[in-house]
């Protein structure tokens, strides 16, 4: 197709009819003239019955995130708010008279009268155990008898019975004991990282260590308890004799003798 003529074309081209609310329609126009053909007549209503709308129904175009009717939301929100923020106590006590303040300090007083009374009468049916508040016999005595209660009971007698026997003298006896194995324990270790072989001791000094170890009443009350004695480290001579024991000394450590 030949350049000119197509520019020829789209000049002689009528112009693209905008329609709004605010303009008709022209009646070169496709709709208007489909519906004169059908008798209607410019001015008039739509519809069979004639009471349909004469003007187009009006539309605006919305720019905001909000949803429909969001505005209209946040004045009746805010026309509520403000109507109750009007009545409020405080502003009402401002305007009140000495009458009205002594009805309004009566009816405080008398609440509060009920209430103490209410929490009087509901004491009884109230569990300290899981500090619950029950408002009768029934309730109350469903909750003691559940499951949830007595679970709870039990954990605080067993609580306060590990208090009780947290300190007492079969305690302090396996913390001794257990304190005397792990020093022995070390003391083996060094022994045998220095080549040297240690003698468990006679089982009558080991008594006797034991006895000597325990604290008496008034060492107990004063300080706790002592260390426990250890074995006597001997080592072997050439002769592969053996020396004699020596007796427990008061020190945490046994003496290492070397060989001869």
């Amino acid at each position: 197709m030949d350049v000119d003529k197509y520019d020829e074309y789209y000049a002689s081209k009528p112009s693209r009819e905008v329609i709004t609310v605010e303009t008709k329609i022209k009646s070169s126009n496709i709709g208007f003239s489909m519906l004169a053909r059908m008798g209607w007549v410019e001015g008039t209503p739509l519809g069979a019955s004639g009471d349909g709308r004469v003007d187009p129904v009006p539309f605006y175009v919305k720019n905001d995130l909000t949803g429909l009717g969001k505005a209209s939301q946040d004045v009746r929100m805010i026309e509520s708010t403000v109507s109750q923020r009007r009545g409020l106590d405080s502003e009402r006590q401002t305007k009140e008279t000495q009458e009205q303040r002594k009805q309004r300090e009566d009816a405080v007083a008398r609440r509060a009268a009920v209430q103490s009374e209410i929490t009087t009468v509901l004491r009884p049916f109230y569990c300290e155990v899981c500090e619950k508040q029950f408002q009768n016999v029934a309730q109350y005595d469903e909750h003691t008898n559940s499951y949830a209660h007595h679970h709870k009971v039990r954990f605080r007698d067993m609580q306060l019975a590990q208090r009780a026997s947290r300190n007492t003298e079969e305690e302090v006896s396996k913390r001794k004991e257990k304190e005397r194995k792990r020093e022995e324990k070390e003391l083996r270790k060094i022994a045998k990282a220095a080549g040297v072989k240690m003698v468990k001791p006679p089982v009558a000094v080991a008594a006797a260590g034991e006895a000597s170890s325990m604290p008496s009443a008034g060492s107990a009350a004063g300080g706790g308890f002592k260390k426990s004695e250890w074995a006597t480290v001997v080592t072997f001579t050439a002769d592969t004799s053996v020396t004699s024991p020596e007796p427990p000394k008061r020190s945490a450590w046994a003496t290492l003798q070397p060989h001869a």
